[in-house]
C-alpha cells in the first residue's frame, strides 16, 4: 500500500482487469495511491468460452495482487448467470467472496463503489455506498448488449441504496433526480494521466489526427467519411468493439481508406508517444442521448498529450470551457476546425498551456474528490 490513509475501497467494476482500459481502471490506479483497493471483476462463468480466468471451484474465488494498493478479486459463476433466476445466485456468491476477502484485510471497509450497470450493491457492507454513472446505461444498453429493462431496474435499485451518487456530467444528473427526486447526484467527471508521464513534450507535430479509444456506435461514421473525403489523414487507436452489423460495415470501410492508419490496441504508453506526435485529436461522437451524457476519456488525454482538439458538440466538451477544445456545431464545421488545427503553428508555449490544462483535470485529482465525498457520506 501506498499510503497511511487507512482507507479501504471496494472497487464494483464495470469490466474485467484485463479488457480495456476505461473509468474503472484509471480511477482504481489512482485511488490505490492513497487507499487500499479491492478491485472486483464482474464474475466469471464456470464453464463455456467465457470461462477464461476462472479462479478454482473451491473456494470459488480468488485473490491477485496486481499492483502496489491495488488487489483484483475474481468470482466463479454458474454457467448462464446472466439469466434473471441465476443473476441473484451470481449476487450472493460476489458478496460473499467480497465479505470473506475483508475478513482478510487489515483494515475496515471505508467504502464499496459500485461503476456497473449489471452488478448491485452486496449485502452485509458496512462503510458508504458510493454509486458511480459513467455514461447513460439505459440508453446505451444495446449497444453493450444489455436489457434495457434489465439495466433500468438496476439502476434504480443501485439509486436507492447508494449514500452517494456520482456521475460523469452533468447531464446524467437529470436521469439521476428523475428515479429519486431525494438523491442530489455529484459531478465527477473522468480525467487524465499527468503530462509529466507521456514522455516527449515536443511542439513539432505531424500534420495527422489522431482518433484513440473504442471503435464502435458511438461514432460519427459519416464524419469521419467527411474527414477522410477532405485529405484529413487519420492515424487511429484503439480496438473495435461495436456489435450493430451496420457499423461493422462502416468501420470497415473507414479502415481501409486512403489515409487513415489503424494500430488497433496498442499499450497507453505507445499511445500516448505517438498522441505527442500529432497536431489535433478528434472526439466525434454521433448526436445521440448516450453520448450526450457521456464524458470521452479520449478529449483530456489529447490535452495531456499537447494536441488541440476538434470535438462533436458535447455538453462535456463545453463543460471544459477550454480555448484548446474546439466544438463544432455542424460536420462542415468539424472538418473546417480540423483542417485549422492541422494548418496552425505548433509552438512550444501552446503545448505547454494544453498540458497546463490538463494537469487541472487528472485522475489524482478524480481520487481525492472520491475520497471527500467519502468521508462526508459515511454511514458505517
Amino acid at each position: 500500500m501506498n499510503s497511511t490513509s487507512g482507507h479501504l475501497v471496494v472497487m464494483i467494476a464495470g469490466s474485467r482487469w484485463e479488457n480495456t482500459r476505461g473509468t474503472d481502471h484509471r480511477l482504481a490506479e489512482a485511488l490505490a495511491k492513497r487507499s487500499l483497493v479491492l478491485w472486483v471483476d464482474p464474475p466469471v462463468p464456470l464453464a463455456g468460452p467465457a470461462s477464461g480466468g476462472c479462479p478454482p471451484i473451491r473456494p470459488g474465488y480468488a485473490l491477485d495482487g496486481l499492483k502496489p494498493g491495488l488487489l483484483r478479486l475474481r468470482v466463479a459463476a454458474p454457467p448462464g448467470f446472466t439469466r434473471p433466476l441465476l443473476r441473484s445466485v451470481a449476487n450472493k456468491l460476489v458478496g460473499r467472496a467480497i465479505r470473506a476477502t475483508l475478513q482478510t484485510l487489515p483494515m475496515e471497509l471505508s467504502a464499496t463503489v459500485l461503476l456497473s450497470p449489471r452488478e448491485v450493491f452486496p449485502t452485509g457492507l458496512g462503510g458508504t455506498k458510493v454509486l458511480h454513472v459513467t455514461d447513460d446505461w439505459i440508453a446505451g444498453s444495446a449497444m453493450m448488449g444489455l436489457s434495457e429493462q434489465k439495466v433500468a431496474e438496476t439502476l434504480q435499485r443501485n439509486i436507492d441504496t447508494a449514500d452517494v451518487v456520482c456521475v460523469v456530467s452533468p447531464s446524467l444528473s437529470g436521469l439521476i433526480t428523475q428515479r429519486n427526486p431525494n438523491k442530489t447526484p455529484v459531478v465527477l467527471p473522468n480525467g487524465c494521466l499527468p503530462a509529466h508521464s507521456h514522455g516527449s513534450r515536443r511542439s513539432h507535430r505531424r500534420a495527422a489526427a489522431a482518433l484513440v479509444g473504442q471503435l464502435n456506435e458511438r461514432l460519427d461514421f459519416d464524419l469521419l467519411d467527411q474527414l477522410v473525403s477532405s485529405g484529413v489523414k487519420i492515424e487511429v487507436i484503439g480496438p473495435r468493439r461495436e456489435r450493430d452489423p451496420r457499423s461493422r460495415q462502416r468501420l470497415d470501410k473507414f479502415l481501409t481508406s486512403d489515409g487513415v492508419s489503424w494500430l488497433g490496441e496498442i499499450s497507453e504508453d505507445d499511445a500516448f508517444a505517438r498522441m505527442s506526435t500529432m497536431a489535433v485529436g478528434i472526439t466525434p461522437y454521433s448526436d445521440n442521448a448516450f453520448n450526450r451524457a457521456s464524458f470521452p476519456i479520449k478529449t483530456l488525454d489529447y490535452l495531456a498529450a499537447g494536441m488541440q482538439v476538434v470535438s462533436s458538440d458535447l455538453p462535456a466538451a463545453r463543460w471544459l470551457n477550454s480555448e484548446w477544445v474546439d466544438v463544432a456545431d455542424s460536420r462542415g464545421d468539424f472538418v473546417s476546425l480540423v483542417h485549422q488545427a492541422l494548418n496552425a503553428d505548433q509552438s512550444e508555449e501552446d503545448v505547454a498551456s494544453r498540458r497546463s490544462f490538463a494537469a487541472g483535470h487528472t485522475w489524482d485529482s478524480r481520487a481525492k474528490q472520491l475520497l471527500a465525498l467519502i468521508a462526508v457520506g459515511d454511514h458505517s
